[in-house]
């Protein structure tokens, strides 16, 4: 069990160890596009981008995980916009995964987020992965995607009910 790993707010410094961090973690993601370290730099370099909420995973001096939240929204029916969250990339390094790298990158990140008021996140991904940390299939809260399938648009409260009485499509 590797542990004593710390969760700290990415760098300038860090950016061109994330890029590699997350292009070598999703070489053996079972879903992936191979593009997701420059979604993350386009998602960085954008007015999405909350520096408070892109965090690394670090262990003896090495980066072994990242996340990012970035600001995206749900148009409801009548054409508002609720604001909310996007997380991606999720990001740990193939020998440092099932030791609660991921876990705590994304409750750190759940922990600053409600800190800045965000009552909800968002994202594309595994049911099986992701439900531990308390995401329901967006569709159930009547949000759904343009084109992702449902089986993997996935929404948390961070704050309770903070999706009661939200729907429409979610921007990702």
């Amino acid at each position: 069990m590797k542990t004593g790993f710390t969760v700290r707010q990415t760098t300038e410094a860090d950016y061109s160890t994330v890029y590699n961090l997350i292009q070598i973690a999703f070489l053996t993601a079972e879903h992936r596009d191979g593009n997701e370290q420059d979604y993350a730099v386009g998602l960085r370099n954008s007015d999405k981008y909350i520096p408070e909420l892109d965090l690394v995973a670090e262990f003896g001096g090495k980066l072994i995980g990242h996340i990012m939240f970035t600001k995206t929204y749900v148009t409801k029916p009548d054409g508002s916009k609720y604001d909310t969250l996007l997380v991606a990339p999720l990001s740990v390094l193939l020998e440092y995964r099932s030791h609660g790298v991921g876990s705590a990158l994304m409750k750190e990140g759940f922990r600053i987020a409600e800190s800045l008021g965000y009552g909800s996140a968002f994202l594309i991904g595994d049911p099986n992965y992701y439900q531990r940390f308390g995401y329901r299939l967006s569709h159930l809260f009547g949000i759904n995607h343009e084109s992702f399938p449902v089986e993997y648009v996935m929404a948390k409260e961070i704050t309770a009910d903070s999706l009661d009485g939200i729907s429409g499509l979610i921007s990702m």
